[in-house]
């Protein structure tokens, strides 16, 4: 696949306009072939994209930072508190998910993938865009059967890069008040 390929796909596919669109693929250009190419394969060089810390997935100190944990899936579930999941049940994963790794020897991110792992805690969020509150019946296909659900690729609002900051904003100040 080539960058071009990706932001069209999620102009297209996910309705995000072309600032969202080139923020969510510039990143990619760590990972480019000599050709401009890259495959989901080259996705999960560690540290590059892919890094530690995941809501979902162990870190790579831990053998298999790739695969779905479907524990990891059902703590953050239960941080929302038997609603839906929203920004500041997010912060309480982020927090959660912060102590686990600190209790088991992970270490701080780097600077600039704290930052991308802040986004990307946020970025199905803004992706769903149901009014910041992400329902069991949205969750489940994204990370369980990694597909789209439909009510998102149906719903033809245009996603942004300001609601995405917006939203990444949010999360740091709730990760900040607990």
């Amino acid at each position: 696949m080539t960058i071009q390929q990706v932001e069209e796909a999620l102009m297209t596919s996910l309705h995000q306009d072309k600032a969202l669109a080139s923020a969510i693929s510039r990143p990619l250009n760590q990972i480019l072939r000599p050709d401009g190419t890259f495959d989901l394969v080259d996705m999960r060089r560690h540290n590059y994209i892919e890094h530690d810390a995941s809501l979902t997935r162990l870190d790579a100190r831990q053998g298999d930072n790739y695969t779905f944990q479907p524990a990891m899936f059902q703590a953050m579930l239960k941080d929302a508190r038997g609603g839906p999941v929203t920004v500041r049940s997010l912060a309480r994963s982020y927090n959660r998910r912060k102590k686990e790794r600190k209790a088991d020897g992970g270490v701080a991110l780097p600077w600039n993938l704290w930052f991308v792992n802040i986004v990307q805690t946020v970025s199905f969020l803004n992706t769903a865009d149901t009014g910041g509150r992400l329902m069991q019946d949205v969750m489940i296909p994204f990370y369980e059967e990694e597909r789209i659900p439909e009510t998102i690729l149906n719903n033809n609002n245009t996603r942004t890069l300001m609601g995405l900051l917006i939203y990444a904003a949010k999360l740091m100040v709730f990760i900040v008040l607990g």
